[in-house]
């Protein structure tokens, strides 16, 4: 049984080209539907699908990445053709493949280095996995590495440490600017375009509670309305300035400088984040007594200072990998013998049950383990066989009095 993985991510592949590669959450299920029929040998499997890569780690004992690869050539929702093959890294080594899923998690692989976001996909992942009874025993092993090892990077690193992302540092200004009670401050989000998707995309892990947005082009608007169930603003009013009513204001909207000039509240703080090039929002308004602006430039400099300080912790991750890696690869080593203790655990309780008639389950086992552990202890193998008389009988637990 070997852990394996095939892989199409940014590093081989075009943006166009990994579409084709994209899964739905629904092509996911039907996807490893079908994998369970067409290889009934792989007993664990982890679908991992983000914008930047397509890969899929799967135990077996015959299926080989190389086939897994020309299945998912065959049955992805995009109908590539075989001329992708070489767009795909495959593997069939356990130690390389989970070497990889490491690297991944951790985020060494990202296109942004240290991207947090991707843990979370590896464990959303693996949740599908368990779902379907298809956590394998090699991957479940794997991933309680992964979880150990992201614990690790975290407390003993400060890669994890701040955010390289400008959509999410915009949103982290408006809680660290309102406190506890930013929750409850009008947010107004200006555009539809990347940024802002991406500030919609981690609004939720802050948990904003009056969220709007206004665009020029009024259907995309409504369309993010409706994805992200937030309110609209009609963009006249933004054109008029009309803005007293809002605490926030995220504007991303390109070829619209000099945008907001003014209207905004007088008599309390007002955060202003100008994420456009050229700027959106009038740079005189950061003169005001109540007014907080930033803009790209401001953002830019403190996203640096962490990206720093990551680049200046890879070589701790990458230590911290390598150590859990080899406790993984330890772990694997003892297969043999975790499954010599199986077979005499099943034999030793065979012949308890036998010696024992009216033993409970639970005694029973207390004894299995009880011999179980001395053989580990002593590296010795169990004795199968007892006497009848004398002390050479295991002495069985006094049950409890009720």
């Amino acid at each position: 049984m070997q852990l394996r993985f095939t892989s199409i991510s940014h590093h081989s592949a075009t943006v166009s080209q990994r579409e084709r590669f994209h899964f739905t959450e629904a092509d996911k299920e039907s996807f490893l539907q079908g994998l369970q029929e067409a290889f009934p040998d792989i007993t664990g499997f982890l679908l991992l699908v983000t914008c930047n890569r397509t890969e899929v780690y799967f135990e077996s004992s015959i299926t080989t990445a190389g086939q897994l690869r020309d299945y998912l050539l065959t049955h992805s929702p995009g109908k590539p053709g075989t001329r992708e093959k070489n767009l795909f890294t495959c593997c069939d080594a356990t130690g390389e493949s989970l070497q990889h899923l490491l690297a991944v998690s951790a985020g060494l692989e990202s296109s942004v280095i240290g991207d947090a976001e991707i843990h979370h996909q590896v464990k959303q992942a693996y949740r599908r996995a368990i779902r379907r009874g298809r956590q394998g025993s090699l991957l479940e092993r794997g991933m309680q590495t992964v979880f150990r090892s992201h614990k690790r990077i975290r407390n003993e690193t400060a890669f994890r440490d701040g955010t390289t992302s400008t959509a999410y540092k915009a949103l982290k200004m408006v809680q660290d600017s309102f406190g506890t009670d930013a929750k409850n401050k009008r947010i107004l989000l200006v555009g539809a375009g990347d940024i802002i998707r991406q500030v919609l995309k981690y609004s939720p892990r802050f948990g904003f509670r009056d969220v709007s947005i206004t665009n020029r082009t009024e259907a995309k608007m409504m369309a993010l309305v409706r994805e992200n169930n937030i309110k609209s603003w009609p963009w006249v009013r933004l054109r008029e300035n009309q803005l007293e009513a809002f605490d926030v204001v995220v504007s991303a909207v390109s070829d619209c400088p000099g945008l907001i000039t003014g209207g905004i509240a007088a008599d309390r703080k007002v955060l202003l984040i100008d994420l456009a090039v050229p700027g959106n929002i009038d740079k005189s308004l950061g003169a005001h007594k109540h007014v907080i602006r930033c803009d790209l430039d401001t953002i830019t400099a403190q996203l640096e200072g962490t990206r720093a300080k990551r680049k200046a912790a890879i070589r701790t991750v990458e230590r911290i990998l390598a150590e859990e890696l080899q406790a993984y690869m330890d772990w694997v080593q003892k297969e043999p013998f975790r499954q010599l203790l199986a077979r005499r655990k099943r034999s030793i309780r065979k012949q308890l049950q036998s010696t024992y008639p009216l033993a409970s389950p639970e005694q029973i086992d207390q004894i299995a383990n009880r011999m179980i552990r001395e053989v580990i202890r002593h590296n010795e193998e169990p004795p199968i066989h007892y006497q009848d008389e004398g002390n050479s009988r295991p002495q069985l637990p006094v049950p409890c009095s009720n």
